[in-house]
């Protein structure tokens, strides 16, 4: 009898001993292979937008979702456009966390791609195609790590949500949507999304992890100036042309003061381990300023406008027009100035500032509708505790570095709901390659893919498996 227990016991710890070790060490090898054939599979897609089409991403996830046996919703919020939302169901002992990636993708008219943009070609070590590291690489991966948590039965504390959204890029109508129609199936505690993630160094190494913990307000402003018309033959004083060129002149001149947010000095600290020495020390002495920034650190930082742009709110001229045709003198000209607001600052307040530099009562500023806007999200907590950790387990020594991106994200709309939302694509990226995203030839190296699983899939089950 006592034999018949001991022998049941032994096999208990060995069974149990076995689902542990599955769910610690899922094959990630193959996952990545997953991970790659959805990829390709969604950049076929060609979700462009204008017009979107996320309808036929949100296909193509779904299917994949059906064959793991995870149930989603296709969520429709236009023609031809689709959100697609699943959840794992934890025991509900912490509320949700969520996994958001958008299927939308900057158009590539008018680029001279060396290959075709909507197919995946693999070329010099780089997996090549738009969308691939914005934003169709992380939703793939998301979805990946999904279906690792249902095949490795991993019991989870926290429900876990994915949510692929539409018109990302062009305004947030898949998130606005959702948080309209449907808040609770994406209602969550936490948010992992884009807007930052691991940045490789010489040698294609992780050098340091940027983690997004807040962004920019992004609004744009229209200038408008009007002048008498007329034959081009007799020039007039009140050239509608030369009167905004003159006020965008004022503008280009103009630098917005230095503001340091909690997130900034956090940023300046941590980015300062990873400069050289001059840069490093400038930041240092930024972050540990008090009162007015030191002017002598912002020059050092005012070189680099990569750098110096998350100092402060900044306003460009990104489009004009002007006349109708070559032998008229034009009666009005228009200028898009985009800004991308700090922010502690109204956009109000920054419309004012705009008018008194332009310093021309005849040029008319008018704003656009608001883009959305969502203040910081928490820099201490389970969140970045958890990234923290797993990121030093697999890259120890790693540096953890907060910063507002200058972008906007859907993150902005679910931390105006109250959701802790951080910025942590797994993709590591070069520096020069994260630019390449929404311009030509856009990349991932080629290696990327299982250590980007891996870190998701470990950070998931760090902050929703139950310990």
């Amino acid at each position: 009898m006592l034999l018949g227990i001991a022998r049941k016991a032994l096999l208990l710890s060995l069974v149990l001993a076995g689902v542990r070790a599955a769910a610690a060490a899922p094959d990630f090898e193959a996952a990545a292979r997953s991970v790659r054939e959805l990829i390709e599979a969604l950049v076929a897609a060609d979700t462009a937008n204008p017009p979107g089409n996320e309808a036929r991403a949100v296909a193509v996830g779904a299917a994949r979702l059906r064959a793991a046996g995870i149930p989603s919703e296709v969520k429709e919020f236009a023609p031809g456009r689709a959100n697609l939302v699943a959840r794992l169901r934890g025991d509900g002992s912490l509320p949700a966390i969520l996994l958001l990636a958008h299927v939308d993708v900057v158009g590539s008219d008018g680029q001279q791609w060396s290959t075709d943009p909507h197919k995946l070609v693999e070329k010099d070590g780089y997996l090549q195609a738009r969308g691939v590291s914005d934003d169709l690489g992380m939703a793939a991966i998301e979805l990946e790590v999904l279906t690792l948590l249902q095949r490795e039965r991993v019991p989870l504390a926290r429900d876990v949500i994915l949510a692929w959204t539409g018109d990302e890029e062009s305004g947030g109508g898949g998130i606005r949507w959702l948080i309209a129609n449907d808040p609770p199936s994406i209602d969550a505690a936490i948010v992992l999304n884009e807007g930052g993630g691991v940045r490789l160094g010489d040698g294609g190494k992780p050098t340091f992890i940027e983690l997004q913990t807040a962004e920019k307000t992004y609004q744009n402003f229209t200038i408008t100036a009007r002048g008498a018309t007329g034959h081009s033959s007799v020039p007039l004083p009140d050239n509608a042309i030369y009167r905004l060129a003159r006020g965008l002149e004022r503008l280009e001149k103009h630098t917005f003061p230095a503001r340091l947010l909690p997130v900034t000095r956090a940023w300046l600290r941590e980015r300062s381990q990873v400069e050289p020495k001059d840069v490093a020390a400038a930041m240092r002495k930024l972050a540990d300023s008090t009162g007015e920034p030191p002017a002598d650190a912002l020059a050092v930082l005012d070189k680099a406008p990569l750098l110096a742009s998350n100092l402060r709110t900044t306003c460009v001229a990104t489009l004009i027009s002007g006349g109708t045709r070559e032998n008229a003198l034009p009666a009005s000209a228009t200028a898009t100035v985009n800004c991308r607001i700090v922010p502690d600052e109204r956009i109000d307040d920054v419309e004012k500032e705009i008018v008194r530099i332009l310093a021309d009562p005849a040029l008319e500023v008018d704003s656009s509708d608001e883009f959305g806007f969502g203040q910081p999200s928490p820099l201490e907590g389970a969140g970045p505790a958890a990234i923290t950790k797993v990121a030093r387990e697999m890259w120890p020594g790693i540096p953890v570095i907060p910063f507002m991106s200058r972008g906007a994200t859907d993150s902005r709309f679910l931390r105006a709901q109250g959701a802790a939302a951080y910025g942590i694509d797994p993709i590591a990226l070069s520096e020069e390659d994260a630019r390449r995203a929404h311009g030509v030839d856009e990349r991932i190296p080629t290696g990327v893919l299982r250590p980007a699983v891996e870190f998701l899939y470990r950070l998931v089950v760090e902050l929703a498996a139950k310990h």
